[in-house]
């Protein structure tokens, strides 16, 4: 559904109801290629860190052994 809704739209991403020469499309609301680049950048090492502080704690956790029974 929402695939057919944005099919029925194009170019719009959001039209106006009031003038056409405020909708929105799908130019107008595209970000610039050096702040896609830089997003991106940050993204990568924004992973890089996430996925390394969960291996991290992952193997911190790993060690605890549980002495006699526990309940």
């Amino acid at each position: 559904m929402l695939a057919g809704a944005a099919f029925a739209l194009y170019p719009y991403v959001l039209p106006s109801s009031t003038n056409s020469n405020f909708s929105l499309t799908i130019s107008t609301t595209a970000a610039g290629a050096y702040g896609l680049r830089i997003g991106l950048v940050w993204w990568t090492i924004g992973i890089i860190l996430a996925l390394g502080y969960v291996t991290f704690v992952y193997r911190l956790f790993d060690k605890v052994a549980p002495e006699g029974e526990a309940y």
